[in-house]
């Protein structure tokens, strides 16, 4: 579990910032090939290898990787490199595949479910970003297209895993893990591209082309893909105005400038950004030990003026730690706390604190956080609590204090993750988001049935869980924003949706 707490952790950061869905085989096709896609991401790839890259780069990934499971732009999952998938039995701990047949990769080598078997191995020997959650996994092949995965302990979300979100599920060739350490530089996947080494230059600009063996040639909707890598917001935005770019990643500073312009934005919740009262024994703030404070800080939260004030019409109050229509959503819980001075004051008065209390709390600089945390320094004042900030421009610094449990408190901007992978990151006793180790067994209990659970039966108990956090107050969530993408009118696919908030390069299309 401590080692699944990294990975989550980072998926939930770097969903924050940039990544996309990959290849949907029951796209429509647009007929004629367009010739080139250029599109605009905000930094380079720390490498091309599937079990080395970060989710950062998953637009560099999924050209060219083929995922065993596609999440299509309305967050259903759809086959890829597999045709189906089921569970054996009950629990969650044994997982089948059955592999697509006839499927080569750009090199000529064929899929097999022994070559899926090598290429766990691999991830799992890499020690990548996403390698933790399939630590103690056993990956068989039973025949030559089907693999049996055997988990050391309850996985829920195997088919999400193995989607483009998450990137190690786009499949490395048997040619391409013979040669790995050239990975990093070109690709070997199944996909409907392939890396073009001499029309790219690192760190600039990576052209890929279309894969000559791809399965569905009909869904090959562009000669040519151009990502190109710029890093500044508004030089994005002039890229799209004139006509440089056909779809790029945004930001919320650009999105209003964009509109304006015409173009197509595609921005579904992504983050909910608010305030982790992370000392609930009272190790460094008393006060936050008691139930009672931690919930008169919500009560005593305007969310809806934050919302207004600090981010216009591209965020809305969030009353619960995921986004609407998100993993473990309730819409009973938006309201758990409404903005009531009084009730906070009445509630610190009965838990022993009529006059409030001083609490220090760290923020960086990203996402806005340092401004909400000064908007709420503004309004919990009201209540007589003193809220003392500490404001980093380095996230080094910020990440060691926070995760360091050396605040009783901090901020952050979190990404929406199925909750069972949310758990090691935010909440369980090892997760980097829990310092203190806060432990509840309510909780532990109510997160234990649902991974070996499925269906409207998980559904429920990720709903509980969600609502056993809201009602202990282990957090103070403030408001929801998304992560815009941004289209020409020559292009059209552009599409998000709340549990596929990641703009969906591959079914981008000509227009008409």
């Amino acid at each position: 579990m401590r080692r699944r707490a990294g990975i989550a952790l980072t998926a939930a950061v770097v969903l924050g910032t940039t990544a996309c869905a990959g290849a949907v085989q029951e796209a429509q096709s647009g007929g004629q090939a367009g010739d080139t896609l250029t599109v605009v991401t905000i930094a380079p790839p720390q490498s091309l290898d599937p079990a080395k890259a970060q989710q950062n780069d998953a637009w560099f990934e999924q050209l060219a990787y083929e995922p065993l499971v596609v999440r299509h732009s309305d967050g259903t999952l759809q086959p890829g490199l597999a045709t189906s998938w089921n569970y054996e039995g009950t629990g969650n701990t044994r997982f089948v595949l059955h592999l697509r047949p006839g499927v080569k990769f750009s090199d000529g080598s064929e899929l097999t479910a022994q070559n899926v078997v090598d290429h766990f191995t691999y991830i799992t020997a890499a020690h990548g970003q996403l390698a933790p959650f399939f630590t103690g996994d056993t990956f068989a092949a039973t025949d030559p297209l089907t693999v049996t995965v055997t988990a050391a302990s309850p996985n829920p979300n195997f088919p999400e895993l193995l989607t483009q979100d998450y990137l190690v599920g786009g499949v490395i060739s048997p040619k391409g893990l013979q040669a790995a350490a050239q990975l990093g530089t070109q690709t070997a996947g199944a996909g409907p591209y392939t890396l073009d080494p001499a029309q790219t230059t690192t760190g600039d600009h990576y052209t890929y082309v279309p894969n000559p063996n791809y399965y569905d040639p009909g869904a090959v909707h562009w000669k040519r893909v151009v990502l190109k890598v710029i890093t500044n917001g508004q030089s994005v935005l002039n890229a799209l105005k004139t006509g440089q770019a056909d779809v790029a990643v945004g930001d919320a500073s650009t999105m209003d400038a964009a509109k304006q312009a015409g173009l197509t934005i595609a921005a579904a919740p992504l983050l909910w950004n608010g305030v982790v009262l992370a000392d609930r024994d009272g190790t460094l703030a008393k006060a936050l030990s008691d139930v009672r404070v931690r919930q008169a800080l919500n009560y005593a939260t305007d969310r809806a003026a934050i919302a207004s004030a600090l981010f216009g019409g591209n965020a809305q109050p969030a009353g619960q730690i995921t986004v609407p229509g998100g993993y473990g959503y309730d819409a009973a819980l938006d309201n758990a706390y409404p903005h009531d001075v009084a009730k906070a004051k009445g509630l610190l008065a009965e838990a022993g604190y009529p006059n409030g209390f001083p609490l220090r709390i760290v923020t960086p600089e990203y996402q806005q956080m340092n401004l909400v945390a000064q908007a709420l320094a503004q309004q919990w004042k009201e209540i007589g609590v003193e809220l003392q900030i500490t404001d980093y421009a380095s996230t080094t610094e910020y990440t060691s204090d926070a995760f360091g449990a050396k605040f009783p408190a901090f901020m952050t901007a979190f990404g929406q993750l199925p909750v069972w992978m949310e758990g090691p990151a935010l909440f369980l006793p090892p997760a980097t988001y829990n310092p203190f180790k806060t432990q509840d067994a309510t909780l532990q209990s109510l997160y234990d049935q649902a991974a070996r659970s499925s269906g409207p039966d998980k559904d429920k108990l990720d709903q509980q869980i969600l609502g056993q956090l809201t009602h202990q107050a282990w957090f103070v969530p403030v408001v929801t924003t998304t992560l815009p993408f941004y289209a020409r009118k020559s292009v059209s696919g552009a599409a998000t949706s709340a549990k596929a908030p990641l703009l969906s390069l591959y079914e981008i299309q000509p227009a008409g």
